[in-house]
Formats: C-alpha cells, sequence, structure tokens
C-alpha cells in the first residue's frame, strides 16, 4: 500500500508539473504582426533598439 501512494503521488506531481509547463510555455506570448511592427516602428516606439540598417 506505501509503494502505491508513492507512486500515485509521483504520477500526480508529474502530470500537474507538465500541465503548469504548457500553460506557461503557451503563455500570453503575443506575436506582432507585420502591420503591428510597421506602426511601432514608424510610430519611434522602437528607437532604443538597433536597427538593422
Amino acid at each position: 500500500m506505501f509503494w502505491i501512494t508513492i507512486a500515485v503521488l509521483i504520477v500526480a506531481i508529474i502530470g500537474v508539473s507538465v500541465l503548469v509547463g504548457r500553460t506557461v510555455k503557451s503563455g500570453d506570448k503575443h506575436k506582432l504582426s507585420r502591420e503591428e511592427m510597421m506602426a511601432l516602428k514608424t510610430s519611434g516606439a522602437l528607437k532604443h533598439r538597433k536597427s538593422n540598417m
């Protein structure tokens, strides 16, 4: 009975960590579209960044 409890706890911890990892990975990272990036560049919001030219 003891080892069954340990095995269930290990499986539960692994399952929770996988769920948390998926949630963090797919978080609220929003990729800017090309139009949004051009709007930011033309408005001067990205002056502190290196330019490619």
